[in-house]
């Protein structure tokens, strides 16, 4: 009994589809968005932001088997910083991050009420 039950449940996971993450995989100077399943063996949605003070911003978003979020930067002019985040989530590289990985950055108009209700000084 127990050899047709260990039987019956290899059969159920071989046959049964397998769980793909889902994540943005493009590269652009913007925050790009193009949501593509990943192999089966990708468990990170990965964003890595260069901002190139020459060349101008770039963003790269794709499927990893591993992944580690790090922020770094460079001491030429040439070579701005670069930010790399990961998640594990069905598409949750969508969005753009703050230097705090996993944060995601204000909206132009969260920012400007902010700075209307700042208090002045007297």
């Amino acid at each position: 009994m127990k050899t047709v039950l260990l039987l019956l449940i290899a059969l159920t996971v071989a046959l049964s589809p397998a769980y793909t993450l889902r994540c943005h995989v493009c590269r652009d100077t913007g925050n790009c968005k193009n949501p593509q399943n990943c192999p089966s063996s990708s468990r990170y949605c990965k964003t890595v932001i260069s901002v190139e003070s020459l060349a101008g911003n770039l963003m790269v978003k794709s499927c990893e088997n591993s992944c580690m979020s790090a922020n770094s930067q460079q001491g030429q002019v040439s070579s701005g910083m670069e930010s790399t985040y990961c998640c594990t989530e069905d598409l949750c590289n969508e969005k753009l991050f703050s230097a705090a990985p996993g944060r995601a950055l204000p909206s132009s108009t969260t920012l400007g009420l902010v700075l209307v209700r700042a208090p002045r000084p007297s």
